[in-house]
């Protein structure tokens, strides 16, 4: 026998084809168990997580509530660019809203890549030059827009910006959630909210753009929750109307009639909601309306309110002394300031001089223990007034409740009153410029209007991190980028192709 013979060949080419076999039958198996699985998880095992550091995308039980009780198609359309900041937290949330409600159908629309698609959209909605980037819920024709301002909380320092300290306005929370529910929830509601602004007395004019003293963005917000806005004279023989939810008396110039107050005083005590806003420039005015607010707990005075310690100078006051009120309540926690043009002493009466059924009142904002009145208004001036005016924590602003089950429509049942100090905090520039109090006006249209969503659901804050850097440490990371790590890969191929030749 040769040596050949004596050693036989270890590898014969059965096997191998054995092998590769075995091998293809593995990969097909590995393939169809992954792909069981997967199906399995989505039809059967629907396990999702949120490993967000600030769990922005877990939606809260109201929030899913709402979803669950849809039971029409919503289509919602989201115009803004992939590049926008706002882009993934709206893309992420509405992807939730999908999981758990599979009758809302989301569409992108990148109002910079495809110009032709947004301008469609836009005529399709009847969208207008200052609607720029916005997210529509439709369902059947009925629509709810929110606005990208809508969407985000700020911390907005406005006295170091009047003064030139700070520059830019950061975005400490996003309010996605609080709006997305918020429109849904419109959507699903018959009841449409009806709010009349109250006229003939030099008020400020809802259709006015005025910067300091239009309230059409004021309106605005009340006509992007779905609510029907028109005007009213309560003089004659006009009362005030059966379906009205809301009435808003917006810094009035001159008294009312006594049968204007007596018809305001009807639709309160049949459970009505009024917002008045006292006409800042006028602290001496005297409307008729101080009783009518007196028997609520709350009473304003003929004296400005100011702050040493959070003015930029003359009238203006920021604060974010707010009081314990669903109004403020989501405020608080966003750590929101808000801002007053020129705010005159709004307050509630105590316990020993409310009458004996008056309704709850609360103070909602108030200056800090800096805060004094100044009430002297001799020569054209305004200065405090020893031995009259006072010293420490101001109020500027309150609320009242009266009878009825929370949660009831407006005008069946509760009775609700808000009185601001200063009606210019609610103007075109301030609703523009100051988040705070947008938030403010929000969320007292929400609490007016008994839409409990918009006060449930907070804002999820928003986390942004800096890294600050001196000048060597800006180096050597500049000079690793570009010299240690590319200059690595090279050496290190070099040694290999230096290997391989020898």
């Amino acid at each position: 026998m040769s040596a050949m013979d004596e050693n036989p060949p270890s590898f014969v080419p059965s096997r191998r084809y054995r092998i590769a076999l075995s091998v293809l039958v593995g990969v097909v198996s590995a393939v169809v168990i992954f792909g069981l699985v997967n199906h399995l998880a989505a039809t059967r095992l629907r396990w999702r997580k949120d490993f967000s550091a600030t769990g922005r995308f877990q939606l809260s039980p109201l929030t899913k509530q709402v979803l669950e009780s849809l039971t029409n198609d919503v289509k919602v359309t989201v115009l803004f660019p992939r590049d926008s900041d706002l882009f993934g937290h709206i893309d992420g949330l509405l992807r939730e809203y999908s999981e758990v409600q599979p009758r809302i159908h989301t569409r992108y629309v990148d109002s910079d890549a495809e110009p032709v698609t947004a301008i469609q959209v836009r005529t399709t909605y009847k969208l207008g030059l200052e609607d720029a980037n916005l997210v529509v819920f439709d369902s059947g024709g009925q629509t709810v827009r929110v606005a990208e301002s809508e969407l985000s909380a700020y911390d907005a320092n406005v006295n170091a910006m009047m003064e030139g300290r700070q520059k830019e306005i950061r975005r400490t929370a996003f309010k996605g959630e609080l709006m997305f529910t918020s429109a849904l929830a419109e959507l699903a509601t018959t009841n449409r909210p009806h709010a009349y602004f109250v006229t003939g007395h030099d008020e400020v004019r809802m259709t006015s753009e005025d910067g300091l003293t239009g309230y059409y963005r004021f309106a605005q917000l009340l006509r992007a929750k779905s609510a029907t806005v028109s005007d009213i004279r309560l003089d004659g023989t006009n009362d005030v109307p059966a379906d009205c939810q809301l009435l808003v008396i917006p810094g009035p110039a001159q008294e009312f009639l006594p049968q204007e107050v007596e018809r305001i005083r009807r639709y309160l005590d049949g459970g009505g909601r009024v917002l008045l806003a006292l006409n800042s420039s006028l602290p001496t005015l005297q409307l008729r309306l101080e009783p009518l607010i007196f028997d609520w707990g709350i009473k304003a005075a003929s004296a400005y309110a100011a702050d040493t310690n959070q003015t930029s100078g003359g009238f203006t006051v920021y604060t974010t002394n707010l009081g314990s009120h669903p109004i403020t309540l989501p405020m608080i926690r966003n750590e929101s300031r808000v801002f007053f043009y020129q705010p005159l002493v709004v307050g509630t009466l105590p316990m020993d001089q409310r009458p004996a059924d008056a309704p709850k009142a609360t103070p909602l904002v108030a200056t800090g223990p800096g805060g004094m009145t100044r009430s002297d208004l001799r020569n054209g001036t305004v200065a405090f007034l020893p031995g009259v005016d006072l010293r420490g924590t101001v109020p500027m602003a309150a609320a009242a409740e009266r009878g009825g089950v929370t949660g009831v429509a407006a005008g069946s049942g509760t009775a609700r009153l808000v009185v601001v100090g200063d009606h210019l905090m609610f103007g075109n520039d301030a609703l523009t410029h100051v988040p705070g109090n947008v938030d403010f006006a929000e969320l007292t249209l929400a609490w007016l209007l008994d839409r409990t969503q918009m006060l449930a659901i907070g804002p999820k804050p928003v986390r942004e991190y800096r890294l600050y850097l001196t000048p060597a440490q800006h180096g050597t990371i500049r000079w690793t980028l570009l010299g240690v790590l590319p200059g690595s890969v090279l050496l290190v191929g070099f040694v290999v192709w230096m290997r391989r030749r020898n």
